[in-house]
């Protein structure tokens, strides 16, 4: 296997590379027996001709990388992603062709130095925060990180310790712990530092500074530069009823500190980068939520982040 570099390196020559492709719209509803969902591909459907352009950007974007990959001698590797779904990497990178979710899914099974560029396969239906790049720019941003010129950047994630045990996926867009329906209330005990607070609310947020403009923005939490050590959390729709305290609500610890939840949900959830991977987390359960987890190596913009407004570093 080639030699990878670092960040500080001067430039990086990988033999080999794994494209993780996701499934389109079109192609689940292709594949299920839901009457419903097939009525979407219909000759009547609004939403139609939308989905059969989002899936040909995609089958375009996926074609284009492999060709590109190709002509600089790069031999590549392409599998389906299910989500949730862990796969062996033996390559020197991966790519993802798809969108965030794509690239979270892949994140998880990446656990080495193994550097990983996301490419937005159909920008106009697919977010892409994580995604360097989409079909029009991959040629120039692969010939980039070639040269040197586009380095990698280690990403914080969280390491989860459940009950002392360590639960075996990395978190790098947050931790969300909440009642397993939507509609109950979210109660725990919250420990940073010396403050111990009991919490009612619809659900806690903690998050590296990767996933700070996702769900913890969303929810009010601080935004942190996506390369911070930093760990931020966010209470969403805290109650507060009068003479109740305010602390802990949300706010960011230093990357070394650690948060501990103690649940006081007989029903209660640990939800690890959307909705995919999940955690019984009943009454009693002690989740220990610190930055130990390997970094993930991450062809990325290190200034993404000032588009979503002031960072706190």
């Amino acid at each position: 296997m080639t030699k990878r570099k670092s960040s500080s390196g001067a430039g990086f020559s990988p033999a080999r590379a794994l494209v993780i492709v996701k499934q389109t719209m079109k192609e689940m509803v292709e594949a299920s027996e839901d009457q419903r969902l097939k009525q979407l591909l219909d000759s009547e459907s609004p939403d139609r001709e939308r989905i059969i352009a989002s899936d040909r950007d995609h089958r375009l974007t996926l074609e284009h990388v492999v060709n590109v990959l190709t002509d600089r001698g790069i031999i590549c590797r392409c599998i389906e992603r299910a989500p949730g779904e862990s796969f062996k990497v033996e390559e020197d990178m991966v790519i993802t062709i798809g969108g965030d979710g794509t690239f979270l899914d892949a994140s998880h099974s990446i656990l080495s130095k193994i550097p990983v560029l996301g490419v937005n396969s159909a920008p106009s239906s697919s977010h892409g925060h994580y995604c360097l790049t989409d079909r029009a720019g991959f040629e120039k941003a692969l010939d980039g990180i070639l040269a040197g010129s586009i380095k990698f950047y280690a990403l914080n994630r969280l390491r989860l310790i459940l009950d002392g045990e360590t639960l075996p996926v990395p978190v790098l867009n947050e931790v969300f712990v909440s009642h397993k329906c939507p509609a109950g209330t979210t109660r725990y005990k919250l420990t940073i530092g010396d403050l111990t607070r009991e919490k009612k609310c619809s659900g806690l947020i903690i998050a590296p500074a990767a996933g700070t403009s996702g769900f913890n923005q969303s929810a009010g939490g601080v935004l942190l530069d996506i390369t911070s050590r930093k760990i931020a959390f966010a209470t969403l729709a805290p109650f507060r009823p009068p003479g109740s305290d305010s602390d802990l609500l949300r706010g960011y610890i230093k990357g070394g500190s650690i948060v501990s939840v103690v649940s006081e949900m007989v029903q209660g959830a640990i939800y690890i980068d959307g909705a995919h991977i999940s955690f019984d987390f009943p009454r009693g359960a002690v989740l220990t939520v610190d930055s130990k987890a390997p970094s993930l190596n991450a062809f990325i913009n290190p200034r993404c982040h000032s588009r979503y407004g002031e960072t706190a570093g």
